[in-house]
């Protein structure tokens, strides 16, 4: 079953889905289809969401590098698609990826454009990562929220690996 809640973030709402799994979706501002909001689920899809709740306020507050939560695979893509989403899950807090890169790890070295159409269609940003990876020459390229709200995320881990370049969570 799936349950569903919204998260207040300096970016906006965000909407978590999750099954008794893992995460399932998570929805950028303005992304959400009309009428989501909270809906229930059974016990084991609610404790995700409390969970994921927790660690995307943590994130934003600047207290959590590394999302520990479980992931419904079964919700993201099949394919090379689907590996691009697992893959740019390895992508670390503060660092970032070209496409291209990710298309190299995946020994798809013609691949980059195939991996930003996978990054475009990521069902987890912000967990998932794909705010990191960017294009060759150092611009960000474009996000599903706005190319400001992806720099933001980018500024955002920035500023913490700056200040506390040793902390891990």
């Amino acid at each position: 079953m799936l349950a569903a809640r919204e998260v207040d973030t300096p970016l906006g709402v965000v909407g978590v889905e999750a099954t008794d799994a893992g995460v399932a979706r998570v929805w950028l501002p303005g992304s959400a289809p009309l009428g989501f909001g909270p809906a229930p689920g059974d016990a084991a899809a609610e404790a995700v969401l409390d969970r994921a709740v927790a660690e995307l306020e943590e994130y934003f507050a600047g207290d959590r590098r590394d999302f520990d939560l479980p992931i419904d695979w079964a919700q993201t893509a099949d394919g090379f698609a689907g590996e691009v989403q697992r893959a740019i899950h390895e992508i670390s807090f503060g660092e970032t990826a070209s496409y291209g890169e990710v298309a190299d790890r995946l020994d798809r070295p013609r691949a980059a454009r195939a991996v930003g159409t996978a990054c475009a269609h990521n069902p987890l940003p912000i967990i998932g990562g794909c705010h990191r990876v960017i294009r060759s020459d150092g611009s960000t390229g474009l996000y599903g929220g706005g190319e400001w709200m992806k720099q933001w995320l980018l500024d955002h881990e920035a500023r913490l690996v700056a200040v506390v370049p040793e902390r891990r969570s």
